[in-house]
C-alpha cells in the first residue's frame, strides 16, 4: 500500500528526492526547502565538488564557488574549435560522472541519517539512467521520491534553458552510440569533428527527454508521486507539504 497523504504529513522527519529532466525546477524547489530549514543534498553539486572535485580541479575547470565547470568538464561532443571533444574524451567523462553519481547516491541515505530535520535530495536529470536497482530502492526506501512531471507545452521551455544554460548530461551507451550514428548519417558528416556541439545538444535532446519520461513514470509509480511541475505550491512550506499530501492521496492505489 502507498503511503498516504496524512502519513506523510505526520512524519516527524521527512525526506523527500526530487527527480524529473534538466531544467523542470528541482534545485528551485530544493533550494526554497532548504531556506525553510531542510538539509538539501546537492547531487551534482556534490559530484562537482566531493567525487569529482580534485579531478576537475587538476584540470583547470573547477572552483567549489562555480558548479557550472562540472559542466564543462562533463564537456559536449564535437569540434574542438567550438567547445566540443572528442569521442574518446567524451565517453570517458561520460563514464566517470555516472560512477560519481552512483556514488552519491548510494552515500545519501548516511547524510540522511545525520541531518537534524526534514531532508531534501536534489537527484542529477539522469538518476533514471542508474543500472544499479539496489542504489535505486535504497534512495526510494529512505525517501520520498517525488517526480517532477513538466507538461508536453511546457518542454519546449526545457530545451530552451538546456541549450542556453548546459548541465552536466548522462547518456546511456547504447542510446548515444545509435543516436550519434543517426546524426552523422543524417547530416552526411564523417565524424564527430564535424558535429557543432550546441546543435548536436539541440537535436539529441528531445529524444534523450522523450526517452526518459517512462523511466522517471516507473521511479515514481513503484518509491513515490507523480507531481505536475507547474502545480508545485512554493508560497509556503505547509502549501507545498500539501501539494505532496494530496498527490499522494489521488496516486496511491498504483501499482507496478
Amino acid at each position: 500500500m502507498k503511503l498516504s497523504g496524512a502519513e506523510f504529513l505526520a512524519q516527524p522527519k521527512k525526506a523527500i528526492t526530487f527527480i524529473g529532466m534538466s531544467g523542470v525546477g528541482k534545485s528551485h524547489a530544493s533550494c526554497q526547502l532548504e531556506e525553510w530549514g531542510w538539509a538539501n543534498y546537492s547531487c551534482d553539486y556534490l559530484i562537482g565538488t566531493k567525487y569529482l572535485g580534485e579531478l576537475i580541479k587538476s584540470e583547470g575547470e573547477m572552483s567549489a564557488a562555480n558548479i557550472e565547470n562540472l559542466s564543462d568538464f562533463v564537456g559536449q561532443i564535437g569540434d574542438e574549435e567550438q567547445g566540443g571533444t572528442t569521442l574518446d574524451e567524451f565517453c570517458r567523462r561520460q563514464k566517470l560522472y555516472y560512477v560519481a553519481e552512483c556514488d552519491v547516491l548510494r552515500d545519501m541515505p548516511e547524510a540522511l541519517g545525520s541531518a537534524d530535520g526534514h531532508f531534501v535530495c536534489d537527484s542529477s536529470g539522469s538518476l533514471c539512467e542508474v543500472e544499479d536497482e539496489a542504489v535505486l530502492e535504497e534512495v526510494g526506501q529512505k525517501s520520498l521520491i517525488v517526480y517532477l512531471k513538466v507538461r508536453q507545452e511546457g518542454q519546449a521551455e526545457i530545451l530552451k534553458r538546456a541549450t542556453e544554460y548546459p548541465k552536466p548530461l548522462y547518456f546511456p551507451p547504447a542510446f548515444l552510440e545509435e543516436r550519434l550514428a543517426r546524426y552523422l548519417d543524417k547530416f552526411d558528416l564523417a565524424d564527430v569533428s564535424g558535429i557543432h556541439p550546441v546543435e548536436f545538444l539541440r537535436w539529441i535532446f528531445p529524444s534523450l527527454f522523450e526517452a526518459r519520461l517512462p523511466k522517471y513514470q516507473r521511479l515514481a509509480q513503484k518509491y513515490g508521486v507523480i507531481l505536475p511541475s507547474h502545480k508545485v505550491d512554493l508560497a509556503s512550506e505547509e502549501a507545498f507539504l500539501q501539494c505532496i499530501a494530496g498527490a499522494l492521496n489521488e496516486q496511491r492505489e498504483w501499482t507496478i
